[in-house]
């Protein structure tokens, strides 16, 4: 029996020597000030209150009114009374229903929870990109493009979807908590957007946005370093894919802006016809969140 556990033993690694090609991946950009309070909550990833920056205007953000992290869905039980302590007492879930059907939010009694997506799931797309990426039909530049297309498509696709998350955010009187999936993506577009909105450069939205590198980063290596010894069981998959999938990069939301331009002329005018935020009615939101 022991012979036969280190013959078969063997074997896999072999095979994985053998099937696997020496994957390279690239440093992403991180972050250059981790100027956020960053809350170790167990088992909710990307967990963070967006603060301590200062706007155009020199008004400082209001720590403790935004929070922004991934699914909750593993949220412990232990972890709810921190939650009280911060005052969270709204969730804003950004994902899709199917995405929302696999892993449902674990939540305190009491927790106000909402559910808005500006991306709906049509036809099971993810399930089979999945599948595309396993058989190795989706290439790392694909996956690149798919972030791009995302990234313009999110922001103008759905704008009455986004017009409501925004107001759902800026007009609450407590601290919201807002997520998607991964924290990454759709909480990195509407948190950029709601920097946009209390005037804060791009320089400093930008930092805001890629610090999901740097609060991402010991749970995407154990991720890419998991796949890459696993990658015998799926030996035709692009482990850059995976790469691509797991960062955010400044021309993602480059993306995003630029169709914002593209359609709209500029951020101002998007904030004004399309989210309907008036100049009077920014200011107010201004003063809310900033000192």
């Amino acid at each position: 029996m022991n012979t036969l556990i280190k013959i078969s033993v063997l074997s896999i690694s072999l095979c994985c020597i053998f099937s696997c090609k020496t994957q390279h991946f690239e440093t992403p950009e991180y972050g250059k000030n981790e100027t956020e309070k960053v809350r170790n909550i167990k088992k909710v990833y990307n967990f963070r209150t967006v603060g301590n920056i200062k706007n155009t205007e020199g008004r400082a953000l209001k720590e403790g009114m935004l929070y922004r992290s991934a699914h909750l869905h593993q949220l412990k039980k232990k972890s709810f009374d921190e939650f009280g302590k911060l005052g969270i007492a709204e969730i804003i879930d950004l994902r899709n229903s199917k995405e929302i059907f696999e892993k449902p939010d674990h939540l305190p009694n009491g927790i106000t929870y909402k559910k808005y997506s500006a991306f709906e799931d049509r036809g099971d797309q993810l399930a089979q990109a999945r599948k595309l990426v396993l058989k190795g039909k989706v290439k790392a530049s694909d996956a690149d493009k798919r972030m791009v297309d995302f990234y313009r498509e999110y922001v103008t696709e759905n704008p009455e979807t986004i017009k409501t998350i925004i107001a759902e955010i800026l007009e609450a009187d407590h601290p919201v908590l807002y997520h998607c999936t991964a924290g990454k993506d759709r909480t990195g577009i509407i948190t950029a957007l709601i920097l946009a909105i209390l005037k804060f450069d791009e320089e400093t939205i930008y930092n805001e946005y890629l610090l999901s590198n740097n609060y991402r980063k010991n749970l995407v290596r154990k991720r890419l370093h998991l796949a890459g010894n696993l990658h015998f069981l799926y030996p035709k998959m692009d482990l850059q894919v995976l790469e691509k999938l797991s960062w955010v990069e400044k021309r993602y939301l480059d993306a995003a802006f630029g169709e914002i331009n593209k359609k709209y002329g500029s951020t101002d005018a998007y904030i004004q016809k399309v989210l309907g935020i008036s100049d009077a009615k920014r200011t107010e939101y201004i003063q809310k969140f900033t000192y």
